[in-house]
């Protein structure tokens, strides 16, 4: 089940970690030539990819979504925790 990407981090060895709009964590590793995803190495390619779906196996699974939903912006995927909205989001005030 695709997924929204809003977010970012890395886990304790240093490996990227995209949080997903549902809640979950999905591992997004650039390890040629079995996993191909050099934009995630550089701040920019992360942050290109922002909003962009991925899969996330434990929603495809059955698994019960940490659903943040009513936590997001629905336009730019920000949670709505005081931050700034994301550029060009059309509920930015």
């Amino acid at each position: 089940m695709q997924r929204a990407i809003v977010g970012f981090h890395q886990d304790e060895l240093g490996d990227w970690v995209a949080e997903l709009d549902c809640g979950h964590h999905q591992h997004v590793r650039h390890r040629p030539p079995f996993q191909l995803r050099p934009w995630v190495v550089e701040a920019d390619g992360r942050r290109d990819r922002l909003g962009t779906p991925l899969e996330c196996p434990l929603c495809e699974t059955g698994g019960e979504a940490a659903c943040l939903a009513q936590l997001l912006c629905p336009d730019c995927g920000i949670v709505l925790d005081g931050s700034p909205h994301r550029p060009g989001c059309a509920s930015r005030a």
